[in-house]
């Protein structure tokens, strides 16, 4: 059996086509005019937390590099960039409007993403590297 990171589509790693679609849809998501709203009915900034947590966790899992700190810097830089981006777009959506409280609901999530990440592969690692560790 093939490890999922390795799974190919069209050429492309599964990885890379789950990110470019899940972006492609939150863009789409955060674009169409209030009254086309399909997400649950939860907190605006829930809603916010939870899809930059994906899209910044998708984005360390495809992202590789010896430099750790300048790629999950460059991670975060290119996500806020992307939720200030997407904040100020809005203006222009009927019934939407920008809100500063929603991009530091999108940074927090996406920088949440990035230390579960971080967090998640050390203790991978460790179990692999010491295979004899006790598991919890």
């Amino acid at each position: 059996m093939r490890p999922v990171t390795n799974l190919k589509i069209f050429g492309f790693r599964l990885a890379v086509v789950v990110l470019a679609a899940f972006w492609l849809a939150l863009f789409m998501g955060t674009h169409l005019p209030a009254a086309v709203d399909f997400s649950p009915e939860v907190n605006d900034k829930v809603k916010h937390f939870g899809a930059f947590f994906v899209l910044g966790f998708l984005m360390c899992y495809v992202t590789n590099s010896p430099l750790k700190l300048k790629r999950f810097l460059a991670i975060a830089a290119i996500g806020m960039t992307y939720a200030a981006i997407d904040e100020t777009t809005q203006h222009f959506i009927p019934g939407r409007y920008p809100d500063r409280m929603d991009f530091v609901a999108d940074s927090i999530g996406l920088w949440a993403a990035i230390i579960f990440y971080v967090i998640a592969r050390h203790f991978y690692y460790a179990k692999q590297t010491n295979p004899s560790a006790k598991s919890a």
